[in-house]
């Protein structure tokens, strides 16, 4: 099913060359908001393409959880994969992760074809290297970004379509994908056009040699229901990740100040922000990570012309949140109290609003300051 996300639009094709396929196609839905977009090809075709298309599937989906790097995610999947895979099989992959609200991409490429981004100055390459999925031990893969603007698109899409041949030999080629894409609008409608180029070129007895698979996404002017009142528009001024180790929560902290100083919040209210960062980040590195280092927590800063929101997101969500209690020093020093929730009592009253959310991997500490201290009227 393809996701519903405002100001953007998805389509995708999937056509196989026999009943089942070794091409495929996914979306990942993280809990802040950002869309995860992979697209796959395992050498070989029919039913051994399939197992390992399924298999490299929820490897992917599996690790996405645990990395929020495109590139680590591509490389702990080839390390599973490479002692099982079959002789002679490989799995080319471009995952991509999405920020909705800045329109920021971050993407790593296993030897997959690379995606073609439709602007207003042309056509330009998606390129990261990487070799493919399941080939070889130990490789690393490189991580890019870039953004999509609105009225611009990305096509991504397998080896189906440009190594089509027609009735002379002549192969369809990068050149002329190219060329199809420069002149068309992009977006939804790229994928019957080049549908019906391809049926042109291969002619009607065309037998078909390979799977065909298309994956768009297409950013569009957003269509907000403004009702009664003019709703918040939030505004994402930076996102950064930072390993789970001891003293980490310091870089939050003087990071977000920065970004907070930027935006125009008030410089007397800059040590509360520094307190209410510093003891969340650190909460989501000792309880939510266990301090490993390999799972990071991710911090995103956002501005409207109300407030600013700091959202914190771990990978703990196994573990329960601790519910936040007034502390008793009293009843600490005689042991009938716990420090454990001590921490997000100190929060709560360093911030105007504090939210916490959770699902099966994650635990989301969001902090909200209005821009402008409340008074008593």
């Amino acid at each position: 099913e393809l996701p519903s996300i405002s100001g953007w639009k998805l389509a995708a094709h999937w056509q196989p060359a026999r009943a089942v396929s070794g091409d495929f196609y996914d979306f990942i839905d993280f809990p802040d908001g950002r869309l995860g977009i992979i697209i796959g090809d395992v050498t070989d075709k029919g039913v051994p393409a399939a197992m390992v298309m399924a298999t490299t599937r929820s490897m992917l989906r599996a690790n996405a959880e645990q990395y929020i790097s495109p590139g680590m995610v591509l490389e702990r999947t080839n390390e599973q994969l490479v002692p099982d895979i079959p002789r002679n099989m490989f799995v080319t992959c471009l995952y991509l992760v999405l920020n909705p609200d800045s329109g920021e991409v971050t993407y790593a490429n296993a030897g997959h074809n690379l995606p073609y981004k439709n602007c207003p100055d042309g056509v330009c390459e998606l390129r990261a290297t990487g070799m493919p999925l399941g080939l070889m031990p130990e490789m690393i893969y490189e991580e890019k970004q870039d953004s999509i603007e609105t009225g611009e698109s990305v096509i991504f899409y397998s080896d189906g379509l440009v190594e089509a041949h027609n009735p002379e030999g002549e192969m369809f080629g990068d050149p002329r994908l190219q060329r199809l894409i420069a002149e068309q609008p992009g977006g939804e409608k790229s994928i019957s056009l080049m549908l019906a180029e391809l049926s042109q070129f291969t002619g009607p007895g065309w037998e078909q040699e390979d799977d065909v698979t298309f994956v768009t996404l297409e950013r569009v002017a957003e269509d907000i229901d403004r009702g009664d009142s003019e709703p918040e528009q939030l505004i994402v001024l930076e996102e950064f990740s930072l390993p789970s180790e001891p003293g980490n929560e310091r870089q939050a902290m003087t990071r977000v100040s920065e970004i907070a100083r930027a935006a125009g919040f008030p410089e007397p209210r800059i040590d509360r922000l520094q307190t209410a960062v510093a003891e969340a980040t650190m909460n989501a590195m000792e309880h939510g990570n266990q301090y490993d280092p390999e799972l990071p927590v991710t911090i995103r800063v956002l501005r409207s012309d109300r407030s600013l929101s700091v959202s914190i997101t771990d990978q703990g969500g196994s573990q329960d949140i601790p519910e936040h209690v007034l502390p008793d020093l009293d009843a600490k020093l005689t042991g009938e109290q716990s420090p454990r929730g001590w921490g997000l009592f100190l929060i709560e009253n360093m911030v105007d609003e504090m939210h916490v959310h959770r699902d099966e991997k994650h635990h989301v500490i969001e902090l909200i300051f209005n821009l402008k201290e409340k008074t008593d009227g």
